[in-house]
């Protein structure tokens, strides 16, 4: 893969990202409510699971499309993008979530562009009044496009997807439907594929024997789980802190979406969680694993309540989820390893023109966050009383030029932060934000700058 697509697929990444993190509290929240409520879940109960229903249906969607239009047009954005989502969700039969999911970023860019032309022209006093009626226009032409637009088109596309994996479960390659899964799992359509295909096939064949393997093949939390523990032990800032209880998470409470922002950061893991999905699906058709009914969520939990009775049974599934976890955790942790290797510690263009009153440390929101490595820097700077420069952090969507500033990022960011604040600016690049050989070479920098002065 060239340079260039490298960091346009790192750029779709970041922005899938930045618009999961924020709201990752709402899917755990869904997740452990369907585990207890869910009608083969701990605790049935079809009146509670009514919410979790509603939550999938609107409020995780809205929640997604205000993130990703605040994210790039601020809060009117974010409104803006929330009623756009409402056209997808009042139409889209399988894929609101990855629909609000690209209607969230396409309406802040949208609000961006109209300001930018209704600025000139709105008199003074009249802001308040332009931006509200602008924003609620706006917001319905694009929930009207989205309606009869968007929505056809990506629910065309999940069920050419869902096509895709029926027609492999026909041609008895069934292991090979995990290339097709495990990628539009990531895209949020995992709920799509397992309730639109996979279950009802399964429900089927399990009147006639008793189990089927199709109440596997997406629900296997192996592949998440391999993911999740390669960033725990070779991944880095709070995406390496945060992995071990995702793992946790997303195993034993069956809330695979946890595990999608982290693989959307790194696009190269969809090989990791393909390459575990397959192996898992594998082993459980040579070992003739297969579960009585569908488990949702696909908790480990569930899956070894649905298994029939049988200590072969239980050691087949165990050994497809594990090998699963295995051979993703293999992949991912070479990629990891890869993205990682230290290149030049440096990557800069420093200009001493003008005098450095501001370090900005900058990444992507939720993985990777730069805070921690603010208070690194301060603390670094405390006992240089003769220094006054202060040290905050900012995501890469909200920089700003500043022929002042000190831009600070990870090595395979620094070329979004020179697509978002073009021309000469003074940026080093770290490749780990909590232990890096630059701050010290920030420190001699300052000092330099005010021996000078």
């Amino acid at each position: 893969m060239t340079t260039s697509i490298r960091q346009k697929v790192t750029k779709v990444g970041t922005v899938l990202t930045d618009m999961v993190m924020p709201n990752i509290a709402a899917f755990i929240a869904c997740g452990l409510l369907a585990a207890v409520c869910a009608p083969h879940g701990w605790w049935p109960n079809a009146e509670i699971y009514r919410v979790v229903s509603l939550s999938q249906a609107y409020l995780i969607p809205m929640l997604l499309a205000f993130t990703g239009g605040s994210n790039v047009g601020g809060h009117r954005g974010g409104v803006v993008a929330a009623i756009t989502a409402m056209g997808v969700i009042a139409t889209a039969q399988s894929a609101a979530i990855l629909g609000a999911m690209i209607a969230g970023p396409l309406a802040g860019w949208a609000v961006n562009t109209v300001d930018d032309w209704l600025r000139p022209h709105v008199k003074q006093g009249f802001e308040m009044l332009v931006n509200n009626f602008s924003a609620g226009i706006l917001g319905i032409l694009l929930a009207l496009v989205s309606y009869y637009g968007l929505a056809p088109v990506v629910d065309a596309g999940a069920n050419l997807l869902a096509s895709g994996v029926a027609s492999l479960i026909c041609w008895h390659l069934l292991p090979l439907a995990n290339l097709i899964i495990e990628p539009a799992k990531v895209l949020f359509l995992n709920n799509a594929l397992n309730h639109g295909i996979l279950t009802p096939l399964g429900t089927q064949a399990a009147d006639q024997v008793g189990r089927s393997i199709l109440f596997l093949v997406e629900t296997n939390p192996g592949p998440g789980l391999g993911i999740l523990l390669a960033f725990h032990y070779f991944g880095h800032g709070h995406s390496q802190k945060s992995a071990g209880n995702a793992a946790i998470i997303e195993f034993f409470g069956g809330i695979h979406e946890i595990y999608f922002p982290y693989v959307l950061s790194q696009p190269a893991l969809i090989l990791a969680a393909s390459a575990g999905g397959v192996t898992g699906t594998f082993t459980f058709s040579t070992l003739g694993a297969g579960l009585t009914s569908v488990a949702s969520p696909g908790s480990i939990i569930s899956i070894l309540l649905l298994t029939p009775q049988g200590i072969g049974n239980f050691l087949a599934v165990l050994a497809g989820v594990g090998l699963a976890a295995v051979v993703s955790f293999g992949v991912a942790s070479v990629v990891l390893l890869r993205s990682h290797q230290p290149q030049s510690e440096v990557n800069a263009t420093q200009h001493i023109q003008h005098a450095i009153r501001k370090i900005i440390i900058t990444g992507t929101q939720g993985i990777g966050t730069p805070q921690m490595a603010v208070a690194i820097l301060q603390a670094k700077l405390k006992p240089l009383n003769d220094i006054t420069v202060s040290v905050v952090a900012e995501p890469i969507s909200a920089l700003t030029p500043d022929q002042n500033a000190l831009f600070i990022a990870r090595e395979d960011l620094v070329s979004m932060v020179h697509d978002q604040v073009p021309g000469e600016i003074r940026i080093l690049g770290v490749t780990n934000y909590l232990k890096s050989p630059v701050y010290d070479q920030v420190l001699a920098m300052l000092q330099a700058q005010n021996q000078a002065k």
